[in-house]
């Protein structure tokens, strides 16, 4: 059964290639204001199959499947949008570009485009299954929080303030941020209640593993203020020299690798001081849950900052260097923030007398679907 309704949705998600194929070739799509209510109107109708299938199966359904069911459609927009760029297809969201978000043509908006047309359908028809089997999803929910927020909080200003300015269709952003926020409150809610442990936990200096970890962390707080200062104009030769010989993109006229460093200083900063708190005062419950986030956010921010900095929409000025101490810079640098936070999320699911979830004294209502099953 569960199958059936991730199958209904794929069915319901493709249907986005017809209607924007369709669209493409009306005359109406010229203004843009028809082009957001074709929008609004195409995500409220991706909605309503997928919805009518699982209610014979389900009451009660949590709002935040009926939000992944319409994302999974508008995310097979987003893959067609970034072959279109790149021109892989054509017909489909040409209209779009000029009338929708012409900001898209961006390298860093083909590269948005890429992560949400894979990694985040991926997570949607992920969390759609297990809700479907009575599995629990917050573990995968709390990770699509954090890559899609991080997505938003650059993408979403990042238009305002770059050189294309913004029409109607920016607007059909806006449940993109909201809903995931609201998501993210409640999955953190959810967590189970649990009773700190009174047993002895070792020191951080007898725990090798975690040290690295708070070593790490306190490196990314050092690259994070380094980089930051960098795009916000500090008279540094080091800066200088950084910005032009390892990661010119962050120079580029379209702000949003400026954006991406600005959240890295001014949130990622206080998440690193968080995590070396928590890694030096263990059995703190919030721990796996932000760990969670922040490697959504991590992946998301990385994939499109390194991808982006290398696509031919980005003039080749302002490519990052492949080659040299330059080269190895970049690639430790940037790789060490994608990967660095997968592992520590991994250590907090499988240590969790550090990290607060020790004995179960009480659960919230599970993030399952047993509870909301039709009876025969």
């Amino acid at each position: 059964m569960s199958l059936w309704i991730v199958f209904v949705v794929i069915l319901t998600s493709l249907t986005s290639l017809p209607t924007a194929y369709y669209l493409n070739k009306t005359d109406a799509m010229k203004d843009q204001r028809l082009v957001f209510g074709a929008g609004t109107l195409s995500l409220l109708g991706a909605t309503v199959l997928p919805a009518l299938f699982m209610r014979r199966f389900f009451r009660n359904i949590d709002p935040v499947i009926y939000a992944c069911a319409c994302f999974s459609w508008s995310s097979v927009i987003d893959l067609f949008i970034g072959l279109e760029l790149d021109g892989y297809v054509s017909g489909y969201m040409g209209f779009y570009f000029l009338e929708g978000e012409p900001y898209l043509k961006t390298a860093y908006g083909t590269m948005i485009n890429y992560w949400d047309g894979t990694a985040h359908l991926a997570l949607y028809l992920a969390i759609i299954t297990l809700y479907c089997t009575g599995e629990s999803y917050r573990e995968v929910g709390l990770y699509w929080v954090g890559s899609i927020m991080n997505s938003m909080i650059v993408f979403l200003p990042g238009n305002v303030a770059g050189k294309f300015g913004i029409k109607w269709s920016y607007l059909l952003n806006v449940p993109y941020m909201i809903i995931p926020l609201v998501a993210g409150f409640k999955f953190i809610k959810e967590r189970p209640l649990f009773v700190r442990s009174y047993l002895r936990i070792p020191s951080l200096l007898e725990r090798p593993v975690d040290l690295l970890f708070a070593v790490f962390f306190t490196l990314c707080s050092i690259v994070a203020v380094f980089r930051g200062m960098a795009v916000l104009g500090a008279k540094s030769d080091i800066m200088h020299t950084y910005l032009s010989d390892v990661e010119p993109y962050l120079n580029d006229p379209n702000v949003y690798p400026k954006m991406q460093m600005l959240v890295y200083l001014y949130y990622y900063l206080f998440y690193y001081l968080t995590a070396i708190y928590g890694l030096t005062c263990p059995a703190q419950s919030w721990m796996a849950d932000m760990a969670l986030i922040h490697a959504g956010a991590a992946a998301q921010a990385q994939f499109v900052h390194i991808t982006a900095s290398l696509h031919h929409r980005t003039a080749e000025c302002y490519h990052a260097a492949m080659e040299g101490s330059s080269g190895a810079i970049f690639w430790g640098v940037n790789l060490a923030l994608l990967i660095g936070p997968h592992l520590f999320a991994w250590r907090c699911m499988r240590r969790p007398n550090l990290f607060g979830e020790t004995y179960t004294v009480n659960t919230a209502e599970p993030v399952t679907a047993d509870s909301h099953r039709k009876k025969d």
